[in-house]
């Protein structure tokens, strides 16, 4: 796939959430990364100024502990923006990693200049506004989950949301994103196929 149909990829993403967006305003030169699997965008603690849209695969965004042991956070399919906005707005070091569980192709700008070609453009605003509701929606929900529902309530809803990721990502990984044990979570499978 050539750089103009990615950068049509990425208009499409948004143009979706919304309409009459000015892209014409938007100059700033796009960097493409291709992401193997295993391999990061960027880890914890590293500085990252830039605004990312994974065209195509899957990551995981992931926390590590003082002692090592690891946090998923989230998973994140294409198309669709990935990245921290803590990180690029405030200029401050990543509080996660973000990894790729397959080949990835992810598109980035710099934040600063490409906010500062599109925030003149209301129907760009708005689009990002759209996205901002809906990740803070995600995340109030799985935050609503984790105080209120049991492991393998936790574990059903996985299931649902992401169908098929149950059976392709390591057990542990799973186990990190439900705040269980790899151990708990092979419980709770044996405990729903006996039914």
């Amino acid at each position: 796939m050539d750089k103009e149909q990615l950068q049509l990829s990425f208009q499409n993403y948004f143009d979706n959430m919304g309409d009459g967006v000015q892209w014409d305003r938007l100059s700033t030169p796009m960097e493409i990364h291709s992401v193997l699997k295993g391999n990061y965008l960027f880890q914890q603690g590293d500085k990252v100024d830039r605004f990312f849209f994974l065209h195509t695969g899957l990551v995981r965004y992931v926390s590590v502990s003082k002692e090592g042991k690891e946090y998923t956070q989230t998973f994140a399919k294409g198309p669709r923006i990935v990245g921290s906005t803590r990180a690029m707005v405030s200029q401050t070091p990543v509080l996660f990693s973000i990894q790729a569980l397959e080949d990835s192709i992810v598109l980035s700008y710099s934040w600063a200049d490409f906010f500062q070609q599109m925030r003149q453009d209301k129907a760009f605003l708005e689009c990002y506004c759209h996205f901002l509701e809906h990740i803070f929606i995600i995340k109030e929900e799985k935050e609503s989950a984790f105080a209120k529902d049991s492991a393998e309530k936790r574990y059903l809803d996985f299931c649902t949301d992401y169908p098929e990721l149950k059976d392709k990502l390591p057990q542990q990984q799973i186990a990190s994103y439900l705040s269980i044990t790899p151990v708990a979570l092979s419980r709770i499978r044996q405990r729903l196929k006996r039914g």
